[in-house]
């Protein structure tokens, strides 16, 4: 791949790597386009000379030549959209067979292991090749969904987040399992209290909490899935310093699992509309997770989980709190949550702006 100055880079030139700050921020992800102004966020930031991809007289992506000799060329960009449709027609298939499954447990069938994994291979397999899809992924908008799409995601991002975490490959799949089966105790739990739309009473609450033991109980029961399942559906709301249920266990008595479950449910729950409460801006909800590392959630998970959702935000198109639209350029792995943003009225630097946050992902 030619490198080339920065000074003379042919229009619609693509990068053929990741480009990093002096200081190892990602500037810009491999397969960014360099027009004029991410010209300019190079210079700013002194660097001189990127590796761009082969291109032909036109700027565009080399390609294979057809059966008639001549070269193909496209856009690299142009698949796109049609990736993230696939992916989202793969997510709403996914949430459909899990609820016809679900609905079965809620008839007291036995939890059927092997067709849920068959049902959740293929999104893991795409997100697998697509880890972006961590900070789009589309949040729940009908709270009657929540059960089914809620468990599919955390399952989703349990996934990735293992392999983030380096865990070993062999554990993937029952780590998907894990986040995917989390809330299976639910399916125990009275309707009346489960979809209330009210605040539960303390008695409501109570039994509420006892989804956690209700899971356990029921993928103890199942075959294909080990320990490690069961102790996440049983402890993924304990927190670190103890303060959470149904057991009150401290950090070092928690399964690995359940901590990885732990913050991908927190994650996800936060960003949806549920019964009773609406979503949040999914960078507020990384603050919230930076800040319950401080004795709630495992440290070392959260931190992983942060910077893995994070380096893939630039060119994520936001609304900002005061109703601006922007394209993120650039993030600073110590400020995740606080990015620079170019809006049609100029660059905005969060890290400055105090009053201003990110409130949605478009």
């Amino acid at each position: 791949m030619p490198i080339v100055s920065v000074k003379k880079i042919s229009p619609r030139a693509r990068l053929a790597e990741d480009v990093h700050t002096p200081l190892g921020g990602l500037l810009f992800a491999k397969g960014t386009v360099i027009e004029e102004h991410e010209r300019q966020f190079l210079e700013a930031f002194q660097i001189y000379e990127i590796v761009i991809e082969e291109t032909n007289e036109t700027g565009a992506v080399e390609g294979k030549k057809s059966a008639d000799g001549q070269e193909k060329t496209s856009q690299p960009s142009a698949d796109k959209p049609t990736k993230k449709q696939d992916l989202e027609t793969i997510y709403d298939q996914t949430v459909k067979t899990f609820r016809h499954l679900m609905r079965n447990i809620e008839s007291g069938s036995p939890i059927p292991v092997l067709e849920v994994r068959k049902a959740i291979t293929p999104l893991l397999e795409s997100g697998k090749e697509h880890p972006d899809i961590t900070i789009t992924l589309r949040k729940v908008t009908n709270a009657e969904q929540y059960l089914y799409e809620h468990s599919i995601a955390v399952g989703l991002l349990s996934f990735i987040l293992a392999q983030w975490l380096q865990m070993p490959e062999k554990e993937w799949m029952q780590v998907a399992l894990a986040g995917t089966l989390v809330d299976i105790g639910k399916t125990k739990i009275d309707p009346q209290i489960l979809w209330k739309p009210g605040k539960l009473t303390a008695e409501e609450f109570e039994e509420m909490k006892r989804h956690t033991v209700y899971g356990y109980q029921m993928i103890r029961e199942a075959t294909g899935l080990n320990e490690g399942v069961a102790l996440a559906a049983l402890q993924h709301h304990e927190r670190e310093d103890g303060s959470g249920y149904p057991l009150g266990l401290t950090g070092q008595k928690l399964h690995l699992y359940s901590k990885v479950v732990a913050v991908a449910d927190v994650y996800h729950a936060m960003c949806s509309n549920r019964i009773h409460q609406e979503a949040t801006s999914p960078y507020l909800v990384v603050e919230q997770l930076l800040r319950d590392s401080f004795g709630k959630l495992d440290p070392r998970i959260v931190h992983t989980f942060v910077n893995g959702i994070t380096r893939f935000s630039v060119g994520t198109v936001v609304k900002l709190s005061d109703g601006r639209v922007g394209k993120i350029v650039f993030t600073d792995q110590n400020h995740p949550t606080r990015p620079l943003i170019e809006t049609s009225s100029g660059i905005v630097n969060l890290m400055e702006a105090k009053d201003l946050f990110i409130r949605q992902v478009m």
